[in-house]
């Protein structure tokens, strides 16, 4: 008996360890067979999706997981499969919940959001273990993050938060920091700043690896940003030092310490940082932002020179390349110091306009970057002053006496023909370069060829070339030894005959000079001054508009509304400017002077929209002009355009002083329109106008023909001349065709709009401009004025005399100047080339330098001086005047100023790498002592 309870003792414990044996062996069976292969493919491709560098936009919010790249797709498809294969094969083992959340975080790299989903649901849903539960938790939050469900997100996770708490279990620390850190990036996306704050707070000291915090302080500090908690940002940047994986993102936390610095006003410690950055080698590469900071920095602490140097420095440093971001935001920093250090309106808008320029995607760029708005705010400002100075200008000419009116004609005379010249020499100076380099090209394109003799001897077409660039310097020479000896001596006897014929040649040069003025627009009689002066008034009103509207600069609205009152305005601009200025002084807490203006616009307007406003606001009473007079205005009008025993002058009289007794009315723009168009149905009424206007039109559709043909010709001509091997003979007709001009026909003989009833139109047109520039009937009037516009006067002036240039008389040997001849020094190889040979960076403190040369025969320096070094005061023209307003302004300054390592660099260029093409005077070459201006700066 004791035997048999043995037995049946030891089979029931065989049975039992059988049956824990063979799940111990499913389960390892599915582990060695399965899902360590399956683990094994999802961890290499997470190693390539991982690996993937990450651009960080430091503008925009950082994200704590990194999202997933198309990288290791492969290897997570693999995954994917062998993971199923444990569901299906051995869906009784412990590995399922592991084959579950591998499955879904392999789709979840592979960007398929949905079916990852999918998973993570179905692990919640079927584990009993807590941990993997939190952890799916965790991974559907990162899915609808990725699908961008941010409010589904946050109500799920925070409903998960508050059930897993609730639970016996609790939750893991570190799942509970991954979700809540998730649950914080889904408030960033919806800009919830002060929550994302708290969650990401609370979950950062228990995550659970080094680079989540890393990159989850990075996010806290900038939300802090967001929550103008300055103080805060800085710790929270300042901390992610304390867990360095990436050094891109301890880079861009340094950086963001020292910005957050500079706003905390603790502008030493910012350039402090940035500083220590520069030097540091493992920043080469962010140079150029680095200094750009640097330059932001020197400007807040006031150090505007060093500030726009180092601007500058990142913009034309070419070895270390700035970003078009960083390009953007240095020409901005240029612009706010022209702006506001400065008072450069002009200059400021010259920058804005470049930032503006600049191909940047929004995001890369600071919220309050506005590039666009205030270059078309700051050209705007450019155009209206330019508008007012040359309307002024104009104003000042009309007022000058005979005397002093031929003055300034004379004056403004000579400097157009200055300015000819001087571009007749660049365009001389800038076809010798053109054939120069041309030739270089071609001698370049030639030489990889083996079948043209020794260093090409046998090439036909570089004997071309060379022979073109032989007479391009030398000129048709006798191939003989002392030639240029012989031919002195030969020609001694014809000297004074050839000088003479060159004098002659050089005044029927300058003879040829014809500038034509136009002196159309300028104002002689008192009522077209009056118009000028009431030109300049809307001008300066649109000023003061800009200012208030556009800029939000108060004191520059009030000033320039404040001139448009005081000079002769129209109506439109008196009313406007005075409730403009009586808004802006409320808006300035200023209640007496906005009282102020407001009654003067009462007064003075009682029946404007204007008036009825500040009216209502100040509790005003008033009463209306046509109160006052009893004057049904549209009845009025009515009678006008309905009495048809009024001529069609007599009809466009009365129209124009309807419109001009009631401005502020609504029918005035369109009584001022009928005028315009009474008068010119009477200008047609006139015999001769027909056959004029005809001949008009065909002499302007035959010079438009006449242009196109010989626009023709010279591009037949451009092409021929490509053809290196045509002789010097055969070329000049083809050039010659490419020299030609036309005369323009006298349009004047044939303008048909001519008398007194097209006159009066056209006074009507301009008055329309100023008093109703704001009608819809605007564009058609515009168009009419236009149409109307006389041609500009085609007569030549008086041609200036010029003295007879001498001479001058030097023995061989000697050298001769530049100005002497009337001619100027071309580097060989182009300036350009010749800078680019200047390696050294460092600032030259200048925009320009000027040197004087000796070079002989062969062009080759023989002795150099400096003369001078220019820095440009203005990037854009005068406005003083309009006979100088293309004057460049200039300022020298005294060599010493120079940077001595600079200078030292340069001249040692000029030494080593500095030659010139000879030059060539009555087909010689002679040494020449001449002053090269070498352009530094390009803005």
């Amino acid at each position: 008996m004791r035997n048999f309870v043995i037995l049946i003792s030891l089979a029931i414990l065989l049975t039992g360890c059988g049956s824990a044996l063979k799940s111990n062996w499913r389960n390892f069976n599915a582990y060695y067979n399965t899902f360590y292969n399956a683990t094994q493919s999802y961890e290499s491709g997470l190693e390539k999706n991982l690996n993937q560098s990450r651009d960080y936009n430091p503008l925009q919010p950082i994200r704590i997981h990194q999202e997933p790249v198309n990288a290791g797709a492969q290897e997570f498809d693999k995954a994917i499969t062998k993971g199923a294969d444990i569901l299906r094969k051995y869906n009784d083992t412990k590995w399922v919940d592991d084959a579950l959340l591998l499955i879904g975080k392999s789709y979840y790299y592979r960007q398929e959001y949905f079916s990852a989903d999918q998973k993570f649901k179905e692990l919640y849903v079927t584990t009993e273990n807590p941990e993997m539960k939190q952890i799916s938790v965790f991974w559907q939050g990162r899915v609808l993050l990725e699908m961008e469900l941010y409010n589904e997100g946050i109500a799920f996770l925070s409903e998960q938060i508050s059930l897993l708490e609730e639970d016996e279990d609790g939750w893991n620390e570190r799942h509970k920091a991954q979700v809540q850190a998730v649950l914080a990036q889904h408030h960033v996306e919806l800009e919830n700043w002060q929550t994302a704050a708290d969650q990401l707070s609370e979950a950062l000291p228990d995550l659970p690896k080094k680079e989540y915090k890393e990159r989850g302080y990075f996010l806290l500090g900038q939300i802090y940003e967001q929550l103008d908690d300055t103080d805060a940002a800085f710790a929270a940047y300042d901390k992610v030092s304390d867990h360095y994986v990436e050094y891109r993102v301890q880079y861009l936390a340094l950086r963001k310490t020292a910005e957050v610095a500079r706003r905390l006003g603790r502008l030493d410690v910012a350039y402090s940082i940035f500083d220590n950055m520069v030097r540091d080698d493992k920043n080469l590469e962010y140079k150029a932002e680095l200094d750009f900071e640097l330059a932001r920095t020197e400007q807040d602490r006031g150090n505007i020179e060093r500030s726009e140097r180092l601007y500058n420095s990142v913009l034309r440093n070419q070895q270390n390349k700035a970003s078009a971001e960083i390009r953007a935001q240095a020409y901005y920093g240029l612009a706010e110091m022209y702006r506001y250090q400065y008072d450069d309106f002009k200059k400021a808008a010259a920058y804005y306009d470049s930032a503006a320029q600049q191909n940047v995607a929004p995001e890369r760029l600071p919220e309050d970057f506005k590039a666009g708005e205030l270059s078309e705010s700051f050209g705007e400002y450019a155009r209206l002053r330019s508008q007012v100075a040359l309307q002024d200008s104009l104003l000042r000419l009309g007022q000058m006496s005979e005397a002093e009116f031929d003055s300034a004609m004379a004056e403004l005379r000579k400097k157009k023909i200055a300015e000819i010249e001087r571009q007749r020499r660049e365009q001389r100076n800038l076809q010798n370069q053109i054939v120069n380099t041309n030739n270089r090209q071609q001698r370049g394109q030639n030489t990889g060829s083996l079948n043209n003799g020794f260093l090409n001897s046998d090439n036909p077409s570089l004997q071309q070339n060379e022979k073109a660039q032989f007479l391009a310097i030398w000129g048709d020479r006798p191939l003989a030894d002392n030639w240029r000896v012989a031919s002195m001596i030969s020609n001694t006897a014809g000297n004074a005959d050839e000088n003479l014929s060159e004098a002659e040649g050089q005044q029927q040069t300058q003879d040829q000079v014809r500038v034509n003025i136009d002196i159309s627009n300028i104002p002689f009689k008192p009522a077209e001054q009056d118009s000028v002066r009431k030109l300049i008034a809307s001008y300066q009103y649109e000023l003061g508009n800009l200012f208030f509207l556009s800029l939000n600069m108060p004191d520059s609205a009030s000033y320039y509304f404040n001139e448009a009152l005081e000079n002769p305005a129209t109506q439109n601009v008196n009313m406007v400017s005075l409730y403009a200025l009586s808004e802006l002084y409320a808006m300035q807490e200023n209640q007496n002077q906005a009282v102020r203006y407001a009654q003067l616009l009462v007064d003075d307007y009682p029946s404007s929209n204007y008036a009825r406003r500040v009216s209502e606001k100040y509790n005003f009473e008033r009463e209306t002009e046509e109160e006052a007079s009893g004057i049904d205005t549209v009845q009025v009008f009515n009678l006008i355009q309905q009495n048809d025993t009024l001529s069609t002058l007599e009809k466009a009289g009365r129209l124009v002083q309807f419109a001009d007794s009631f401005k502020t009315h609504r029918l005035a723009p369109l009584a001022q329109f009928q005028a315009i168009q009474d008068y010119m149905e009477a200008g047609k009424q006139d015999s001769l106008y027909k056959s004029q206007f005809t001949n008009w039109v065909r002499v302007n559709e035959t010079w438009e023909e006449r242009k196109r043909l010989l626009a023709e010709e010279k591009d037949s001509a451009r092409v021929r001349l490509n053809d290196t091997t045509l002789t010097q003979e055969q070329r000049a007709p083809f050039q010659a065709v490419i020299d030609s001009t036309l005369e323009e026909p006298d349009f004047a003989e044939y303008f048909p709009y001519k008398g007194a009833d097209w006159d009066s139109a056209r006074a009507a047109i301009d008055t329309f401009l100023v008093h109703f520039d704001t009608s819809r009937l605007k564009p058609r009037v515009t168009v009419l004025k236009q149409e109307l516009a006389k041609p500009s006067d085609q007569k030549e002036t008086e041609r200036p005399r010029e003295e007879e240039v001498p001479v001058v008389e030097t023995a061989p040997g000697e050298y001769r100047r530049c100005e002497e001849l009337d001619i100027s020094l071309a580097v060989r190889g182009g300036m350009e080339q010749f800078l680019a040979e200047v390696t050294n960076t460092v600032d030259a403190g200048v925009n320009e330098i000027s040197y004087r040369f000796r070079i002989n025969q062969r062009g080759i320096v023989e002795d150099y001086s400096l003369l001078s070094a220019q820095r440009q005061d203005s990037l854009i023209q005068s406005d003083s005047s309009a006979a100088d307003s293309m004057a460049a302004s200039s300022l020298a300054v005294n060599s010493d100023s120079l940077n001595a390592e600079w200078r030292t660099a340069f001249e040692e260029t000029i030494e080593n790498n500095l030659l010139f093409e000879p030059v060539l005077y009555r087909g010689q070459a002679i040494k020449a002592e001449c002053v090269v201006t070498f352009p530094l700066k390009d803005e």
